[in-house]
Parts: structure tokens; sequence; C-alpha cells
């Protein structure tokens, strides 16, 4: 019994229409699917919907919602930013207003945004290769480590925010800083100053009483893992931290990639349950 809720059809940087992301969720004999795109933020940002496609994106989300009621769950949310109130000040406030207003059923609680780029933007960990080497080179003056645990502090401040939310959340993501440190380029996972910020993030999770996801985009990224991997998984199961699992899919063909490899890691950790949106709240059910 698996359902996939981490889904950008295209009305961000997504592709397909909601219809077409139920399809393939049936197709693939998930039972249940969530849609989630890219919540609007109060700045210029290519990947976000706006306010008005964000307004569309829930009308029709929630017609085809309807149109399944009774016969097969579909669940209507967002991918929703942690915007830090130092980068941001108005992006709580903007949130509230323009967009949990909308009475959703779910979120995504996520970290992109981490401090701004020499240009004095937001900038998105995951924008670019690029873009990622610029700035530990450009705004960090070389230090990736400062970088790094600028990422997991806010992610910790990411965990009490989220539990105010008053809806049921999912962490995104976690170590999604990983996403440009193919071959360790950047930084070692073994060092203890990493697993230390890792560490208090997952404390703070664990306090908030929020559940992650095991996402699986990393494993069709040239990181070739998901995120988290398997040591942050290891940590997460002895804390008691619940999970399910999150295709990130920006295309209906993969509403559920990978989520077979993360059963198997799932299982593999030592967790043997997981969680599926039921009735509009998390629910606990077996790992198959």
């Amino acid at each position: 019994m698996r359902g996939s809720y981490h889904n950008h059809p295209g009305y961000c940087d997504g592709s397909g229409t909601v219809e077409e992301f139920v399809a393939a969720a049936q197709a693939a004999g998930l039972a249940a699917v969530g849609v989630s795109s890219h919540a609007p933020v109060p700045f210029t940002c290519s990947w976000t919907m706006t306010l008005e496609r964000f307004r569309e994106y829930v009308a029709d989300a929630r017609v085809v919602q309807e149109r399944w009621r009774g016969s097969y769950p579909v669940w209507v949310g967002v991918e929703l930013d942690y915007l830090d109130a130092e980068l941001v000040p108005d992006g709580a406030a903007f949130q509230r207003a323009h967009v949990l207003s909308a009475q959703l059923d779910y979120a995504v609680v996520s970290l992109h945004f981490v401090g701004r780029d020499s240009e004095g933007q937001p900038w998105a960990v995951d924008e670019s290769a690029e873009s990622f080497a610029q700035q530990v080179d450009v705004v960090y003056g070389g230090n990736v480590r400062r970088l790094v645990e600028d990422y997991y502090r806010l992610m910790e401040h990411l965990a009490a925010w989220a539990q105010g939310l008053r809806i049921p959340v999912v962490v995104g993501h976690l170590d999604k800083v990983k996403q440009w440190n193919v071959g360790e380029r950047y930084f070692r996972e073994a060092e203890s100053w990493y697993q230390e910020a890792v560490e208090r993030a997952l404390l703070a999770i664990r306090r908030a009483e929020i559940p992650i996801e095991v996402n699986t985009a990393g494993l069709r990224r040239p990181i070739g893992a998901p995120y988290p991997g398997e040591w942050i998984l290891r940590r997460c199961w002895e804390l008691g931290i619940p999970v399910t699992i999150g295709a990130d899919a920006h295309q209906p063909a993969d509403v559920a990639a990978g989520f077979e490899e993360a059963s198997q890691l799932l299982r593999s950790v030592g967790y043997e349950e997981f969680l599926v949106l039921e009735q509009g709240r998390w629910q606990t059910v077996p790992l198959r």
C-alpha cells in the first residue's frame, strides 16, 4: 500500500497534468497520489509557481480530486520552502496569506534557499553545479564547510517552523546539499563536522515530531543516491523518525521511480513501517 506525494505537474518546473499523474500512479500500482507543485515565493524565481498559476493549480487539482472522490485518493498539496526570516523577512506572512490560506491537504517542506548569491539574491542550493561552485568560491571564500553547516542550521529552523503549519507535513530531500558532491568533490560525509551538523538537524526533526521522505530523485541524478542516504536513514530509524517515500517526479512517468530501491533501503536499515496519507493525516502501514 504505497502513495506518491512529491510530484510536480506542469504548473511550476514540472510537466504533465494532474490527471496524467493520477493515471501514471494507478498504472504503477500505487494506492494514492498527491501533487505538490512548488509554492509561490515573494521574489522572482524561475521554478516556482506565480500566485496566479498557484490559484489555477489548486482549482484544477481540486476538480481532479473531486472526480476521483470515493474511488481513488488524490491529495492536493505543495512543496513549501522554508524562507528564513533574515533572508526573506516577509516570507512567513506571504505564505500564510497566499499559500496556506488555500486549505491544502499537506505540504512537502523543503530547504532550497541558503543565503544570498553574489548579486544579493536568494540563492538555491540545487540551482546548478556551476552555481554551487560559484557560491562556494565567491560568497563563502572556498569554505564549503560553512555553506553546508548553514544548510543544516536552517534545516533545524525548518523543523520548528513546520511543526506549526497545522497541516500534514513531510521534510523533503533532507540532505540535498550533497547533490553536487559527486565523488566527494566538496566534502566527505564521514567527517565528524558533517555528521554533527546532520545530527543536530535530525534531533530538531525528532523534537518537532514530523516525518521525512526518502526522496528518490537522487537516484536519477549523477550523485546516484537517495535523499537522505543510507547512514542518515539508519540514524533516523534509531531516533524513531517516521518516513515516507517520495519520487520528486517532474513528469508523470517518474511518479513511482525508485520506490523499490527505497523500500529495500528502508528495510535494510531497520524500518518495518512507513507513512501514507489517509483521512487527512499521516498513518502508519507495513513496509512491503
